[in-house]
């Protein structure tokens, strides 16, 4: 029971938890790796969300928390069997993404090799929808 008898806090802390908000945040140009100024939401934050994550080393910046960023550095300059650099990255990037709460699957997983340049594509399926993603890594 409340303080206040006029307000009902039971209801509201309900409705709060059954809630998700809407992701936002400041939209990238990936051209050229600047903001925009702009703000997007939903898919398109998420995408973004995915993009900043994907671009930040694990447990290297005391900013963030240590859910935050991909551990692909483990696997650089390392003399790893292809086999094993294709599953550990998908096992960092899955660990990574799923800090999220509106991402719900990581789909059709594919990694090229070309030369020093690992190439992986895959699409996270959200609560806004499907967002493709195309990420290179280099010296893997």
């Amino acid at each position: 029971m409340s303080l206040f008898p006029f307000i009902d806090q039971e209801d509201k802390s309900e409705e709060i938890i059954n809630k998700k908000k809407i992701p936002i945040e400041y939209e990238v140009d990936f051209k050229t790796g600047k903001l925009t100024g702009r703000m997007v939401q939903g898919k398109e934050a998420i995408k973004i969300w995915i993009y900043k994550v994907l671009m930040t080393p694990r447990f290297r910046h005391l900013i963030y928390t240590w859910d935050y960023g991909v551990e692909t550095e483990d696997l650089i300059n390392k003399s790893f069997d292809r086999a094993f650099v294709e599953s550990e990255l998908q096992r960092y990037i899955k660990e990574a993404l799923f800090v999220n709460s509106y991402i719900k699957e990581v789909t059709n997983f594919s990694v090229t090799f070309e030369k020093t340049l690992l190439i992986c594509d895959f699409t996270v399926i959200t609560d806004f929808g499907e967002v493709e993603i195309h990420d290179k890594y280099s010296n893997l």
